[in-house]
């Protein structure tokens, strides 16, 4: 089995066959009837931002289906679509939304992790900062080229070993966030993380487990 899923990306990686889909502003959570817009890009083997693709993003519950919608290019910057969609009514609290963003290259997407969605009026706790890492870990991409065994009930994306594996290494903070600010790779692209998304991240991968993502953002 493991032969075949290597010679798989290999066969994938000889027809540029995959690419990775990395979201802007990850919302921590989503308030019921009100409108949010995702931007994200599409790179081909994680670095060639890739035009003239038809994207979208498809939304369900874990009741039900709650559809799709089109993506469109934003303007003429390289790579670079949005998404437009309204928030559903809230979920029981286990459920949650539960978002893909199909690229339109190809097989690649990209799975989320369930977003909470809460009722108008209402809001919702910072959530801890590595959990919040955990999030944006998936939503920037990192696991498509980076196994980590410490992302929990993990999304169903495609893993391929572009770059070392992550999980149980716990390393320092500052080095996580000195890497994901700025790369200095020919294979790793620089997605221009804010400090807020880098803390966070390096949170994850680090192992911390106390703060919250409101601390780390300066948010009382």
């Amino acid at each position: 089995m493991l032969k075949l899923a290597a010679a798989l990306i290999t066969g994938l990686t000889a027809m540029g066959g995959w690419a990775v889909v990395t979201v802007k502003d990850l919302p921590e959570y989503v308030v019921a009837g009100r409108q949010y817009t995702l931007e994200f890009q599409v790179r081909q083997h994680g670095r060639t931002l890739l035009n003239g693709l038809h994207p979208r993003l498809e939304m369900r519950s874990t009741q039900r289906d709650l559809g799709s919608v089109a993506a469109v290019p934003k303007g003429q910057e390289d790579g670079t679509y949005t998404v437009t969609f309204t928030a559903p009514a809230p979920a029981p609290a286990a459920d949650g939304l539960v978002l893909t963003l199909q690229s339109g290259f190809g097989n690649s997407e990209l799975h989320l992790y369930p977003v909470a969605v809460v009722a108008s009026g209402a809001s919702r706790p910072p959530m801890a900062l590595a959990e919040r890492g955990q999030a944006l870990f998936v939503a920037k991409g990192c696991n498509t080229c980076h196994a980590n065994s410490d992302l929990s009930s993990r999304p169903d994306n495609t893993e391929l070993t572009v770059g070392p594996a992550l999980g149980s290494r716990h390393l320092p903070s500052q080095l996580v966030i000195q890497k994901v600010k700025h790369p200095a790779s020919e294979t790793m692209p620089d997605l221009r993380l804010t400090d807020a998304e880098a803390a966070a991240i390096a949170a994850f991968v680090s192992g911390e487990r106390a703060t919250t993502a409101g601390e780390a953002s300066g948010r009382p």
